[in-house]
């Protein structure tokens, strides 16, 4: 009887551990393809900010180390209106992700900051209104440090959105 009686919380403790566990990966099958869909919803979003004129995006395979995706921005009629490229680099708190409207000729339509985890008031500044658009009307070609501004206490994570923008001039370059 007293070894029943000490197995006994193990087995209920090891059953409600087992049903938890089915009710979380049953959870997590039911949900996964809504949030898969609200995550490609949000990031078709963004390439419409960056490419208004586009009315769909055509994924375009891009091998340069850093390019997250690489897609052909086309129009009604199916004619390229420009490119956009998701690229990151490494920052202070992790990859600095960023995405480049190109219109068709090479040049810096629009850019964004994508969510990041680089420190909050400093490396997030990045995503600030502005500090970007100095990237807007540049050429596809990549840039060096001296080239742009650079956010002061926020080296790291400024000089990764620069990286970044260069991955994606280069990833451009391969898929235009």
């Amino acid at each position: 009887m007293g070894k029943l009686k000490a197995i006994r919380p193990v087995v209920v403790l090891v059953t409600v551990c087992a049903v938890a566990g089915l009710l979380l990966g049953w959870v997590h099958q039911m949900t996964a393809p809504v949030i898969a869909r609200a995550e490609e919803e949000r990031a078709q979003e963004a390439y419409a900010e960056l490419i208004p004129e586009a009315s769909s995006f055509e994924e375009v395979p891009c091998g340069v180390d850093g390019c997250v995706a690489a897609l052909r921005a086309v129009d009604e009629s199916g004619t390229a209106v420009g490119f956009v490229v998701v690229s990151e680099a490494k920052g202070y708190g992790g990859e600095v992700p960023i995405a480049v409207g190109f219109d068709p000729e090479g040049t810096v339509t629009s850019i964004m900051a994508m969510p990041n985890d680089e420190t909050p008031g400093l490396g997030t500044r990045i995503a600030e209104d502005g500090y970007l658009d100095q990237y807007v009307g540049k050429p596809a070609q990549t840039l060096e440090a001296d080239s742009v501004d650079l956010i002061s206490g926020a080296t790291i994570s400024s000089k990764a959105a620069l990286a970044a923008f260069n991955v994606a001039v280069e990833s451009f370059e391969e898929v235009r």
